[in-house]
């Protein structure tokens, strides 16, 4: 069969292509919709497709504008916060070291300095101080009844 093929005139082959579809180039748009009417094809499918596609790339060619704005502003930012001074409650934080190693004992004096370790917010040291403070006079309130 592909020797039948190549003995077809290239000529006749573009003629023949030409009369069984129409250029389309020429037709008006009228026309074009009449010839898909009559062939029944039904384009609504296809446009939705091709709108969600462009609908997709004009999404994503703002989502990269973003990123790409985003990306020159986080040097920027990175630097504004390094600037920011946060409170230091390292004489909150003294004050605890000093007084669980006045007062407590070792199991509990380890348990504490562990707590003082993870205590991130001036809340927490705080309660951690008033948990010490309680402990003290406990102790003292034992020692006394002791004597």
């Amino acid at each position: 069969m592909k020797g039948n093929l190549e003995h077809f005139d290239a000529n006749l082959c573009k003629k023949l292509f030409d009369f069984i579809y129409p250029d389309e180039g020429e037709m008006t748009r009228s026309e074009v919709q009449t010839e898909l009417q009559r062939l029944n094809i039904d384009m609504k499918p296809i446009m939705e497709k091709l709108d969600m596609a462009l609908n997709f790339y004009h999404q994503k060619q703002k989502a990269q504008a973003e990123l790409r704005l985003a990306r020159e502003k986080r040097p920027s930012l990175i630097d504004k916060i390094k600037q920011i001074k946060l409170p230091s409650y390292q004489y909150l934080r003294d004050e605890i070291q000093n007084r669980i190693a006045q007062h407590l004992s070792d199991p509990l004096q380890a348990t504490y300095f562990h707590k003082l370790e993870e205590a991130a917010s001036e809340q927490d040291l705080k309660t951690l101080l008033d948990d010490i403070l309680v402990l003290e006079s406990l102790s003292k309130d034992s020692k006394n009844e002791k004597q």
